[in-house]
């Protein structure tokens, strides 16, 4: 009679062989090929996870992978789903500052030799522009940003009021516009570029590159103003602002937003996973558009900066985490705004920033504040704001257009 013997072959099976007394070295022979053959089996099938995973990436630009145990951008643990990960910053990817920066040393590739010369700014202005926007560049040095503009206001008053623009660009992998730049600033003289690839994802290494050529090149500025090559800037409008403050101490101003939440959609350009922020809400921050800060601000932001993680949002990194940190408090001001404004003289006039304007609305706005035959009630840019602001949910508009879901504001402040 056959008797039934149970073979274990591997954790997910048994096997069951029936023998006799004369087919011992049959059934060793097939238990072999049965061992080999599943050995194979869970090789291709380990094989082929990563092979998969490896064929997504370069065609869609990011990778799915398993989380790390922990997030980087706090302490909480998410193993139950994969993450999707920011171009260019990978969460093994080092978000430690000093790395990028360099600080002990001067990576500037051009710098302008006269905006901080022997007469320092009272107003610095930095604008961050990308390395292929001449066009915008140019316009700004013909209107708000003209020699002729900055000179009237630098002696209109008795005080010193003397105010520099200059651009802060990154480098392109792109080496014809590179040399451009180079043709630009020997032209001008104007352009500080930075040793670091200039993409969306580097806006924060713009702002802190910012932050460090100003506190070693530019010390003695009062002030200094952040702002982007799509803004126009009202300068005496800004320069009567910050004259009135009681001291230039402790100022870190711009248009505030409260109660912003990370974007957890990955298809969102402002996409923020878990492993660079973990916490429900940002910090209060002012819209990246346009902020002013006194100098002391920028040394407390800069050092914060170099013990601070990255995070790729540049506003929200600079003035929202690296403020917080450094017991600094944004406030807001009604002059600013990241909601294109009307093309209205009377708007424009009282108003500090106007957001999403290009090089054509740049001289249409110039050639509208040059008439003086208008009378404009002093209330106008904060009504024009305030509106834009009253609903129940806001969502960020222009440059920030479905950025952040905001909660609804109490008296227009924030808590």
């Amino acid at each position: 009679m056959d008797k039934v013997r149970l073979l274990p072959s591997s954790p997910l099976q048994q096997v069951y062989i029936s023998t006799n007394n004369n087919s011992n070295g049959r059934r060793m022979s097939f238990i072999r090929r049965l061992g080999v053959g599943c050995i194979i089996l869970a090789a291709l099938g380990l094989l082929y996870v990563p092979a998969y995973h490896s064929a997504q990436g370069p065609l869609f630009g990011i990778g799915e992978v398993s989380p790390p145990a922990e997030s980087l951008g706090g302490g909480s643990n998410y193993l139950d789903s994969t993450v999707v990960q920011i171009s260019g910053w990978t969460f093994n990817t080092s978000r430690d500052v000093n790395l990028y920066i360099n600080p002990d040393n001067n990576t500037a590739i051009t710098s302008p030799e006269l905006a901080c010369g022997s007469s320092p700014p009272y107003l610095l202005i930095i604008v961050c522009s990308a390395v292929g926007n001449q066009k915008a560049r140019t316009a700004i040095r013909s209107t708000w940003g003209s020699e002729q503009n900055l000179y009237y206001l630098s002696t209109s008053s008795s005080a010193n009021t003397t105010v520099k623009v200059v651009f802060l660009l990154g480098e392109s992998t792109n080496d014809t516009l590179n040399a451009q730049i180079l043709d630009e600033n020997y032209e001008y003289g104007d352009i500080i570029q930075e040793k670091f690839i200039d993409t969306y994802n580097n806006l924060t290494l713009k702002s802190v590159m910012m932050l460090k050529w100003v506190t070693t090149t530019c010390p003695q500025a009062t002030y200094l103003m952040k702002t982007d090559d799509d803004m126009y800037v009202n300068v005496p409008g800004l320069v009567k602002v910050i004259k009135s403050r009681p001291t230039s101490a402790g100022t870190l101003m711009g248009s505030l937003i409260c109660n912003a939440r990370p974007i957890s959609d990955p298809k969102n350009k402002w996409y923020t996973p878990k492993y660079m922020f973990s916490e429900k809400t940002y910090p209060n921050y002012l819209s990246g558009t346009g902020y002013v800060m006194s100098l002391d601000v920028a040394s407390k932001l800069y050092a914060t900066a170099l013990k601070t993680p990255l995070l790729h949002l540049e506003d929200v990194y600079l003035t929202g985490l690296c403020a917080k940190k450094a017991k600094l408090r944004p406030v807001n001001n009604p002059g600013f705004s990241y909601i294109p404004r009307k093309f209205d003289y009377c708007v424009l006039k009282n108003s500090i920033t106007a957001h999403k304007v290009d090089s054509s609305g740049m001289y249409e706005i110039w050639n509208k504040l040059q008439s003086s035959n208008v009378t404009c009630p002093s209330s106008t840019a904060t009504s024009d704001n305030s509106n834009k602001k009253s609903s129940s949910i806001l969502t960020r508009h222009g440059r920030h257009i479905n950025y952040y879901l905001m909660k609804k504001r109490i008296n227009n402040r924030c808590s």
